[in-house]
This record gives structure tokens, C-alpha cells and sequence, in this order.
């Protein structure tokens, strides 16, 4: 064969490689590009066919972090750590950390455990996390922190509240029965209350049916008609089925808001003042 040959043979074969080679390649890292920025509307929703544990009890294989001035998954203090079985949550700065998934019509069931640690601004306050459903956006959208999404409370006293996590100009609202107190904090009444809509973080959220009247905001707070149990495992189920979502604590209904306009997304848990552990987080599958 001559050097002529020889070279246009190589030239082909160079050439057919590249081609190749780019058309594999670039594809790929343009979709891997792709996937990183993806938003939680943006993804897949994962449907649920049967029961799953969200936590495996080793690890947080599913989830990422997301601490307030540091990002995704950088935790230089430990606030998300597991051991014994248990998702520890430090509390000691605020974050969350965020299904890797999007998720519809399920019935999650977390159980927790206080712990004594408080911090900062919050160290004699009641200790508060929460349980953020059909998150939507960036990570840290609403103050750097969290995704905007609907949020049933974990706090001393007021476990089971609603409360919007978004600033009013989202596209996110909720409906609920709900009657005002003499403290002016909005109640879940479904036997007499008027229908609310809440559409902002501002408008403060609505309280469960048994939370007190006189609740305040101070560290081992509980009112006489609290459902949730100091120093115990406690049980919090969230029913989100369609634009419908209905909270349990221990088993009793203690609040329900309808009329979403998100009924997808990532699912968070709050870091947020307050030291907690978590041994259980589940999903179940709900039809409309």
C-alpha cells in the first residue's frame, strides 16, 4: 500500500473515531450539564407504587444538603449527620436537606424525636424544624435557605401547622377552614370556619385545630390539647394527594388545605435552631 493510501486510510479512521467520539460525548456532558441545573418543577416525578423508606438508616443515599451561606453539600459543621439508625439534625445553622426526587400523590410518615440542644437567636424559643412538601425553584429561593414549597410545622406547640414557604409572588397558594382567635392567629376550623387563602410566608400560617390559644414561642412550650408528646417519638403524617393536603400528628387529624397549586415536587426537612432526630421517613402511594 502507499503513503498516500496509508494516510487517507488514517485520516478516515481518525476522522470516524472523532465523530464518534463527539457524538457520544458531547450529549453526554450537555445532559449531565443539564441534569445539575435542573429546577425541582423540571424533574421527572418519581410516582410512588408502593411503600418506600426515604432514609435507609445508614446514610443519606437519596438526599443532598443544603446549609445557609455554604450550599449544596457542604456541611463543614455536621449539621446533618447519621448514627445509631438516626438522622441527627444539629440545629446549630440553618439549612435542609432535599429528596433527590419529585415526588406526587403520597402519604409521608416521619417519625422524630427532640433533642436538647438549642441555638443562636432560637436557643430559648420552642425548637422548630418542619417537613417541606412540593418544594419547586432553586435550592435556598426563600431567604437562602430553603426551596419555596407548603410547609407542615415541627415545633413545639405547633406541630401540625401550615405555613406558605414563598414571599406572595410565586404561583404558590393554599386554601384552608380556618377561623380567627383573639390572638389573631388563624385555626383550622372545618366544622365553622370561613375558607382563607394564603399565598405568602407574611401572612403567618394557620395553626392546627388543637394548637393553643395562648401558644408562645418559648422552649418546652405545650398547650393543654397538644397532640405531640415531650421527650417521646412522635409520628408526623402528610397526606398529599392532588391539590389536597391533610397532616396527622400521632394519628389525629390537626389540620387540611386544599386548592394547591403545587401538587409535585422534592421533599425537605428543616434545620432550623433546634436539635432532632429522625429514625423514620416513608412514602406510600395515594390515588385522587
Amino acid at each position: 500500500m502507499s503513503r498516500i493510501l496509508k494516510k487517507s486510510v488514517f485520516q478516515i479512521v481518525s476522522s470516524t473515531i472523532f465523530t464518534v467520539f463527539l457524538a457520544i460525548f458531547i450529549p453526554s456532558v450537555f445532559l449531565m450539564l443539564v441534569a445539575s441545573n435542573l429546577k425541582a418543577e423540571d424533574l421527572p416525578v418519581t410516582k410512588v407504587n408502593k411503600k418506600m423508606d426515604l432514609f435507609n438508616g445508614q446514610n443519606l443515599d437519596g438526599w443532598y444538603k443544603w446549609i445557609q451561606n455554604q450550599g449544596k453539600n457542604n456541611d463543614p459543621a455536621g449539621v446533618f449527620t447519621v448514627r445509631d439508625g438516626m438522622i441527627r439534625v444539629s440545629g446549630e445553622t440553618w439549612g435542609c436537606i432535599t429528596t433527590e426526587k419529585s415526588y406526587s400523590n403520597y402519604r409521608i410518615v416521619v417519625e422524630y424525636k427532640w433533642g436538647e440542644k438549642t441555638w443562636g437567636g432560637r436557643e430559648k424559643k420552642a425548637r422548630d424544624s418542619g417537613l417541606l412538601i412540593h418544594t419547586f425553584g432553586e435550592d435556598g429561593d426563600f431567604g437562602g435557605i430553603w426551596a419555596k414549597s407548603v410547609e407542615a410545622n415541627i415545633c413545639e406547640g405547633a406541630t401540625g401547622d401550615f405555613w406558605i414557604v414563598g414571599d406572595g409572588d410565586d404561583g404558590i397558594s393554599a386554601t384552608c377552614k380556618a377561623t380567627r382567635r383573639k390572638n389573631n392567629k388563624l385555626v383550622y376550623d372545618p366544622e365553622n370556619g370561613e375558607s382563607v387563602t394564603l399565598t405568602s410566608n407574611s401572612q403567618g400560617g394557620i395553626q392546627n385545630r388543637y394548637g393553643s390559644v395562648d401558644y408562645r414561642d418559648e422552649k418546652d412550650f405545650r398547650g393543654p390539647d397538644d397532640v405531640e408528646k415531650a421527650d417521646e417519638w412522635n409520628t408526623l403524617t402528610v397526606d398529599a394527594c392532588g391539590n389536597k393536603m391533610t397532616v396527622y400528628v400521632n394519628g389525629v387529624l390537626v389540620n387540611e388545605i386544599t386548592d394547591l397549586k403545587q401538587d409535585a415536587g422534592k421533599i425537605q426537612l428543616q434545620s432550623e435552631g433546634a436539635e432532632i432526630f429522625f429514625r423514620k421517613i416513608s412514602l406510600e402511594p395515594l390515588t385522587k
